[in-house]
């Protein structure tokens, strides 16, 4: 049996193995730091993170206020993807996994980035948008997760009017 090529992304060499972003409660810091120090990419779903910390829970559990919500995912984010880099030791790569469709996906990119993301996955919907939202981080791979050639097209179009265009690197 022969060795399968390594994955190469943002000049990293990694195993050809990508944990999915599994929604909520499952794909969180250890799962993601654990895929990652084992030198394959592991994905941080960015859905309702809180819910993984009793203190934001606590805060917001009852909640219907909508800007606190998005203030205590956003902190979980961070405390996520900072854990799961940690766990990783510097190896692998850690991603975010963030649909497109859901309301604070500026945000999610947003604080990913700045959290340490090393690449952003981006489905349910076109990430039209996602090259500007990381424009500051370049050393960030992005990932657009597209299931049709038309959406293909329609996000390589858009992206090298930006300059972003996928790289194998």
């Amino acid at each position: 049996m022969s060795e399968l090529p390594p994955l190469v992304l943002k000049g990293r060499s990694l195993l050809p193995i990508v944990q999915g972003g599994m929604g909520v409660g499952i794909s969180a810091h250890r799962l993601a730091g654990a895929v990652a120090r084992l030198n394959a990419v592991g994905t941080i779903s960015s859905v309702d993170l809180r819910r993984h910390h009793p203190d934001l829970m606590a805060a917001t559990g009852k909640s219907r206020d909508r800007d606190a919500i998005r203030r205590a995912n956003l902190t979980a984010l961070d405390r996520e993807l900072r854990a799961a880099l940690a766990i990783a030791q510097g190896r692998g790569m850690v991603a975010v996994n963030v649909m497109r469709a859901v309301s604070q996906y500026a945000d999610y990119v947003r604080q990913s980035c700045e959290s340490g993301a090393q690449a952003i996955v981006v489905g349910a919907g076109l990430p039209l948008d996602l090259p500007e939202l990381a424009a500051d981080y370049p050393d960030v791979a992005l990932i657009p997760i597209l299931s049709e050639a038309r959406g293909v097209g329609i996000v390589l179009r858009k992206w090298l009017r930006k300059t972003a265009f996928p790289t194998r690197s």
